[in-house]
């Protein structure tokens, strides 16, 4: 039987024949093909340079038999010649496009006629062969298992939902005692329809476990990369979690895998890290072998599982196939698919969502402390400012941007524009004046206790809100500002003590800090300070909050949830915020 010699490297050679080859010799072809790892059913006829001039399938050969039972037939008699044949590289859903032209030049008008398709490289070389139906698994996505790597807010959240879609999913995560909560159906992220959700999934398309499973079809990648400074080097993104992460997705993967990275990446992390280190591991190649893709996770917490519904999703790819691979995982969770040219525009897409809103916000927090020496109220002056003006609303400041993702991602994007040539950027700027804010805070209320007559050694403090925001609620206490006001003024005053709607008080004690319950804690307090917006905060009975204070009591509203003329009328009081001071008329008299 012919063998034309091939620089192929895959086995493709297995399934070549030549024209003066017989019948008998394409049955030994189907045979050997399976073993070569090679689909069976079709042979390639080739000529002495190893060209396409032709295939037979399995069809050919029982039509060859009603001509000539002994199939001592040429193939040459037999081969389909002007196979249809498409170029290495083409990608999936271009085939898919192009397949009805080939088709109807020949005069098929069915696709049920075309089982396999067959690639070959520029010079007609057949280099690979598909089976009909992989170009139509890109679109029906459901039956593959995932592996979510990374079971943090974003791993999780993201699991349930495409478990609750129909996926089968294994949650992956190093830290075994997350792996043995989850077991038991409880959750330790605090997120509205979470744990409910867990306990449905659970022993049904959801499993969690330590280790990377071997028969994983889709691996989303979803851990953490943390924003650190080494001595006096402008924090950056430290990729180690990520890389390990890499490295045991690389090591289960099998031709055909889909990886999509989801954690916060410098750009070109993907292409030039990620893709890299799956190649070294795996041995097979990018977009060849598997696919790879960035999508960006983009939802608020408190509303994550909303937002996954809701939220169009960013997808970019090393190629199409990539792309559209990662489009039928997602579209199952959302209608809308933002598809952009490659790997490094998703990755700057979700930098600068997140970048943009940390320096909006630090130009409303740099108002709070121009405001503060001019003692004006600088959310009454931005209300005006924005009132029917049609063009870039302001938005209001806050007593710091926390976060896990607003507080690293600006130090992200500011990496890549110093690998692009640029310096002290806004992103950095931004983050500077937010992270300033802690600070400015804390010496705001020191000053007015001294002001007050009162001895900040001597005071008692009660700190209301520690997670980084209030609304939508969240007992996350990563990068909270709230948390950096706490340790900073805890040495500063008598005693603090802390009270959080959500977070739990064994955090809080784990913390080093004192939890509370109100409105009890109010009691005898010489300051309250409110840092975050939680909703409960608002039906709290301000009157009897205020006349619990040691008097003159302070009230620092950071995130106006009082009425401050209630507060002032109620008894004497200063009630303050960012960047501005009120006094009841009694203290101003005093002052006077």
């Amino acid at each position: 039987m012919t063998r034309t010699p091939s620089n192929s490297t895959n086995g493709i050679d297995a399934l070549f024949i030549g024209e003066r080859d017989r019948m008998t010799d394409v049955l030994r072809c189907f045979e050997g093909a399976v073993e070569r790892g090679q689909p069976s059913g079709i042979a390639l006829v080739v000529d002495p340079q190893g060209r396409l001039v032709g295939t037979v399938t399995d069809g050919d050969v029982r039509r060859a038999m009603l001509r000539s039972p002994t199939l001592e037939m040429l193939v040459g008699e037999v081969m389909r010649k002007n196979p249809i044949v498409f170029r290495e590289g083409q990608s999936y859903q271009a085939i898919i496009r192009l397949l009805p032209k080939e088709l109807e030049k020949r005069g098929r008008r069915g696709r049920r006629f075309l089982g396999k398709i067959v690639l070959v490289d520029a010079e007609d070389r057949p280099s690979r062969v598909l089976e009909y139906h992989q170009l139509w698994e890109q679109r029906v996505a459901t039956h593959r298992h995932v592996i979510v790597s990374g079971l943090g807010y974003v791993g999780l959240t993201l699991g349930l939902r495409l478990a609750e879609s129909g996926f089968r999913v294994t949650g992956v995560d190093v830290d075994a005692e997350k792996i043995a909560i989850l077991s038991r159906g409880e959750s330790y992220v605090h997120e509205v329809g979470l744990p409910q959700l867990l306990r449905e999934q659970l022993g049904e398309n959801f499993k969690p476990q330590t280790t990377v499973p071997d028969d994983g079809d889709v691996f989303v990648i979803a851990v953490g990369t943390p924003v650190y400074a080494i001595g006096k080097e402008m924090p950056a993104p430290q990729l180690e979690m990520l890389r390990d992460a890499v490295t045991k997705v690389g090591q289960k993967m099998a031709p055909g895998a889909l990886v999509v990275l989801r954690s916060t990446v410098p750009i070109g992390s993907s292409r030039e890290v990620v893709a890299p280190l799956l190649e070294q591991v795996s041995g097979l190649r990018r977009g060849a072998d598997f696919h790879l893709a960035f999508a960006p996770e983009r939802t608020i917490e408190g509303r994550a599982l909303q937002e996954l519904r809701e939220l169009p999703q960013i997808i970019g790819g090393i190629n199409e196939d990539s792309v559209e691979a990662t489009a039928a995982l997602f579209r199952e969770l959302t209608s809308t698919i933002v598809r952009v040219e490659s790997l490094e525009a998703a990755e700057m897409a979700k930098l600068i969502n997140n970048s943009y809103r940390d320096v909006i916000f630090g130009f409303a927090n740099e108002m709070s402390q121009i405001a503060s020496a001019f003692n004006l109220d600088v959310g009454s002056v931005i209300n005006a400012a924005n009132r029917g003006y049609p063009r870039d609303p302001v938005p209001l400041p806050s007593p710091g941007v926390g976060g896990p993702c607003l507080t690293k991602d600006p130090y992200i994007l500011a990496a890549a524009a110093k690998r692009a040539g640029l310096d002290n950027t806004l992103s950095q700027q931004g983050r500077a004046v937010n992270e300033s804010m802690p600070t400015f805070v804390v010496e705001s209320v020191i000053r007015e206790l001294e002001r007050a007559g009162k001895k900040p050694k001597d005071c008692k403090v009660v700190l209301c809100g520690l997670a980084f925001k209030g609304n939508p609620e969240t007992s996350d206490v990563r990068n909270s500002t709230s948390l950096d006001i706490a340790m900073a003024i805890k040495d500063r005053v008598g005693e603090l003590v802390i009270h959080d709607p959500v977070v739990p008080a064994a955090d809080i004690k784990a913390l080093g800090l004192t939890p509370v319950e109100l409105p009890g804690a109010f009691q005898g307090k010489d300051a309250a300070l409110f840092l975050n917006n939680h909703p409960s905060y608002r039906k709290l009975d301000v009157f009897e909050m205020v006349r619990s204070l040691r008097g003159p009591g302070i009230v620092y509203d950071a995130w106006r949830v009082f009425q401050g003329e209630e507060l002032l009328r109620t008894a004497p009081t200063v009630y303050m915020g960012l960047g501005f001071v009120r006094r009841s008329p009694s203290l101003e008299e005093a002052a006077g």
